[in-house]
Parts: C-alpha cells; sequence; structure tokens
C-alpha cells in the first residue's frame, strides 16, 4: 500500500518480518513505508567534503552577517544584467538571507575551508535527503555501489540568488560573480523536477529508523523541497491565485502563480514545488516580536516577583483597546526587516502624545494590553504592505483561481488566505488580519503542513515512479494533480472582514501612519 500522510503517522510506518504480536502484524499490514519527503528551511548554506561531510556550522535563513555581501552581489548582478540587456531599469536585488551572499561570505572570510575542502554547497532538505541515501556515512563509498550526487528541487534551488525562475535553472553568469573559478556553479545540487525521485533509503538508515529493517523492499526519497513550498502542498495551495499566510517566528504569504515574479522587487520570485511559481514576502517580524513584548513589557509587579503573562491573557487585555491605539504606532522591526529590505531598521515606539499617554500609567493590565496590542497592530500592518508589494510585484499575464476579476491588480489578488502556524490560533489576531487585510481567512487543521506537503510529493513520486516501471510511460502522476485529490481538513469557521465602518477606518489610519513612519525613518530611496 502506498502511504504518502507521513506526517503524524511516522511511528506506525516501520515493516519487519520479526513482529512480536498480533497487533505489529496488523500495522505492518496496514502501514508499509512506500516513500518520504522532506521539507527543510530555505535558503541555509551547507558546505560538504567531496565525502559529504560538513566542514563548518551551516549558515541558515536567518543569519544577516552577509549584509555586505548581499549588497556588493545585488549591485554587481544588477550592472551585468543592465549591460546585455540594454536596459537600465533591471535590479537583481538579494537578501543577506539567501544562500548567495553567505556564499561569498564564506569565500571572503574563510578562504582555505571553502578552497582546500569544500566540494559541495547544498540546502537543509538536500542534505537530509544525502543522509538518507546514506552517502553521509564515512564508509558509504567504500561499502555501496552507488554514484552520489547531490539533488534539489527548483522550489528550495530558487532561494539560492543565483537561479532564473524563468528557465528554472542556475544561472552561470551569476555563480560566477560569487566566484569566478567556477567552483561554486559546480558544487551545486542537480535540479530534479517535482514528481522526481532522488534515491532511496539506504539499508543502514533503515536500521537507525527502525523502517523495513529486513530489507525487504525500496523505500523511495522525492525530491522534497523548501518549507513554503511544501507548506503550500499540505494546505492544498497548487492551484494559481490561492495564497497562504504563515504566522510563526517570521511570517511569511504565498502564493502560486503561473508568471514570474518581476525583477527587481522586494518579492521572492520562487518557484513552487509543482512546477508553476511562488512568489513569497517573508518578513522576520512576526510571533518573535510578540514573543519579547510578552517577555519584556506584558508583567505583573508582585512583591517580591514580576509574574509574566501568557499570551492569551495578554491578548484578553489586548481586546480592551480599540483599534488604532488611540493613535500610537509600533513599528515592529526588532531584528531589522526582510521585507521591505532594512537590514538595519529597528523597533520604534512613535506618535505619542499629552493625550495618548495616560493609557499607558492608568493600570497594570490597561498599559500590558496597549503594548500587546500595539506590537500585534504594527506586526499586521507590515503584513498587509508585503501583500501590495505581492500584488504589484506579479505579473498581469498570471492566470487567478478566482476568476477575470482577480486581474485588476497585478494577477495576484487573492479572496482569501489559508493561514497556519502558532500564530493563527490567536481569536483576536485573526479578526484582526481579516480586518487590515480585507479577506476572508480559512484555517487547515493540520498543523505541520510542510510536513505533510512533503508527504504529499512522496506520494506523488512513487506513484510517478510505479508508472514508469510498469511502462505506462504517457500516464503522468504531476504533483498538482495528487495533491487536488488528497482531502485536506479545514476548521469549519471562516474569518471574515469586519462591516463596522468605524472599525474600518480606524484600521486605515493606523496603517496610514504606520507607513509614513516607516518611510520616514528607514526608507533611504
Amino acid at each position: 500500500q502506498s502511504v504518502c500522510d507521513l506526517s503524524n503517522r511516522f511511528s506506525l510506518s516501520g515493516v519487519s518480518s520479526s513482529s512480536s504480536s498480533k497487533e505489529e502484524e496488523e500495522q505492518q499490514q496496514l502501514w508499509i513505508l512506500r516513500g518520504i519527503g522532506v521539507s527543510g528551511q530555505q535558503h541555509g548554506m551547507v558546505a560538504l567534503s567531496d565525502k559529504f561531510q560538513p566542514i563548518r556550522d551551516a549558515k541558515l535563513w536567518c543569519d544577516v552577517e552577509a549584509a555586505e555581501e548581499a549588497k556588493v552581489f545585488s549591485e554587481q548582478a544588477s550592472s551585468l544584467l543592465q549591460n546585455e540587456q540594454q536596459n537600465d531599469d533591471i535590479k537583481w536585488t538579494i537578501p543577506p538571507g539567501f544562500t548567495a551572499p553567505k556564499v561569498l561570505w564564506f569565500l571572503k572570510n574563510e578562504e582555505a575551508l571553502y578552497t582546500e575542502k569544500t566540494r559541495w554547497i547544498v540546502l537543509p532538505h538536500d542534505y537530509v535527503n544525502l543522509f538518507l541515501r546514506g552517502a553521509t556515512m564515512v564508509d558509504a563509498n567504500e561499502d555501496d555501489s552507488r554514484d552520489f550526487v547531490p539533488t534539489t528541487d527548483a522550489g528550495d534551488a530558487s532561494g539560492s540568488g543565483i537561479f532564473d525562475p524563468a528557465t528554472r535553472a542556475y544561472d552561470e553568469r551569476l555563480a560566477s560573480i560569487i566566484d569566478p573559478t567556477g567552483k561554486y556553479y559546480d558544487a551545486l545540487p542537480k535540479i530534479l523536477q517535482p514528481n522526481a525521485i532522488c534515491g532511496t533509503i539506504h539499508p543502514k538508515i533503515k536500521e537507525k529508523l527502525n523502517v523495513d529493517i529486513n530489507n525487504c523492499h525500496d523505500i523511495y526519497i522525492s525530491a522534497g523541497s523548501g518549507d513554503n513550498m511544501c507548506s503550500a502542498l499540505g494546505c492544498g495551495c497548487v492551484s494559481p491565485g490561492m495564497a497562504v499566510l504563515s504566522l510563526g517566528t517570521s511570517g511569511t504569504i504565498f502564493g502560486v502563480s503561473d508568471e514570474p515574479v518581476t525583477t527587481g522587487t522586494e518579492i521572492a520570485p520562487f518557484c513552487d514545488a509543482t512546477g508553476r511559481h511562488l512568489p513569497l514576502a517573508c518578513i522576520m517580524s512576526c510571533t518573535g516580536v510578540l514573543n519579547s513584548v510578552l517577555e519584556n513589557w506584558c508583567s505583573y509587579s508582585g512583591n517580591e516577583t514580576r509574574k509574566t503573562l501568557t499570551h492569551e491573557e495578554a491578548t484578553h487585555f489586548a481586546a480592551l483597546h480599540p483599534p488604532g491605539c488611540y493613535g500610537i504606532s509600533f513599528l515592529p522591526y526588532l531584528g531589522g526587516e526582510r521585507t521591505p529590505n532594512w537590514p538595519h531598521a529597528s523597533g520604534s515606539l512613535l506618535g505619542l502624545t499629552f493625550q495618548n499617554m495616560k493609557h499607558f500609567s492608568s493600570n497594570e493590565e490597561h498599559r500590558i494590553g496597549l503594548f500587546y496590542r500595539l506590537a500585534m497592530e504594527g506586526i499586521t500592518y507590515l503584513l498587509a504592505d508585503s501583500l501590495e508589494s505581492m500584488k504589484d510585484a506579479c505579473s498581469n499575464k498570471g492566470k487567478v483561481a478566482e476568476g477575470e476579476n482577480s486581474k485588476k491588480k497585478g494577477g495576484f489578488n487573492p479572496k482569501r488566505l489559508l493561514v497556519v502556524g502558532g500564530g493563527s490560533k490567536n481569536e483576536l489576531w485573526r479578526q484582526m488580519l481579516a480586518d487590515v487585510l480585507d479577506l476572508d481567512l480559512c484555517f487547515p487543521l493540520e498543523a505541520e503542513s510542510a510536513a505533510l506537503g512533503a508527504a504529499f510529493q512522496a506520494g506523488a513520486a512513487v506513484a510517478a515512479n510505479e508508472c514508469n516501471q510498469v511502462g505506462e510511460d504517457d500516464v503522468s502522476v504531476s504533483v498538482e494533480d495528487f495533491v487536488s485529490k488528497q482531502q485536506i481538513d479545514m476548521e469549519e469557521s471562516v474569518v471574515k472582514p469586519t462591516e463596522n465602518e468605524g472599525v474600518k477606518q480606524l484600521y486605515q489610519e493606523g496603517l496610514k501612519r504606520y507607513r509614513e513612519w516607516s518611510n520616514f525613518l528607514f526608507d533611504s530611496s
């Protein structure tokens, strides 16, 4: 039996001929692990030796140490493309979190490690695939005849900074800006098709995972993808015009498009995991900001200690304040920002007057609630700006699921958002987002949507591989078709925007203030 939903059932998927109970025998008959897919965080730089051993700690997506390198690379890449195409309007702007600036930083600061020991530079999910295939075992090249080649998919590769989404391939010219010798380009993993198989789980890895320990059958590994691409699959977001809002430590909005993102915008020009495009706006200032505000500003003073509130308690007090927070604005850029590309921005509390200062001193509950609501509104306004940027960046040529009327702005104008992540459970924030974004919000029940999406991809890859094995070359099992046939469970309730004109007006005024303050302080252009 082909099993694709592995996200919560991995422990039941093992197959062994040495069962010790009738219950285990029944589980073996019901669950046979046929394929596995890997979802990994994007943009990480994993440098490997020729034996696939890590030669340094990975630099992760949130590492912005390469800010200067990102600036230099973006300028040189833009100049190259402008000269080749005789168009000064072309921009190739890559943020510090992408992989390419990290590689430039690596070459600049750890040259010996790069030039003498590095053979491959892969992404986090690529490395996990190599581990599952057995390539990372020290003796793998001695006891295994398979020729290991690192692989990836277009979705994760599109976050490298040297990938052309139009051709769905690496751009050797851009890679040469990082390293003119060609070493970086040669170190990149091979890009597979969305429904491809990259290999099978090695027998020794099966033993470690307690899966098919007698090696009775092959367990296929799909191409895998980035976490955002897999999350889209897990939410059923596979058709143009559909979009997902993820509220985690960082916040992301991404949706499927038939057309690539216009170059030179702050929207990430990603590919998705089905063969289309996945324009994405990522903000670094999301639930991590709420956590910081809760820890530092939302506490009671007691006789000897201070008690920090829970998010639920702070939300209760935040609901006591009106939208707009009395004209006060909170800019949530505590760690800089990615969309817009303001790595050196900082958090700010603005708009204080003699009149609204009193709301910080009336009582502790009132003060705590105001701080918490200010942070929540600031993040929401940032997400609203990001959504508008996505609409502007996407081509009018894109076809959208909601019909022709949805083309009125940029070819990407979703009528609802699928909301996932830890922040999506907050009832006050749900309504605030619906009101400010002016969109219906729906909520998938599966918390681990990226893991579920990777499992869906594995199911599609196994099915496609089986068709090829039996000679059904004319039968295509696409990832999109496979996911479209799956049951994606949703909450029954749909959060709709308010019809209260007074509330709408307060949020509109708050959003306007937020934009004016942010641009005045941090927009150097």
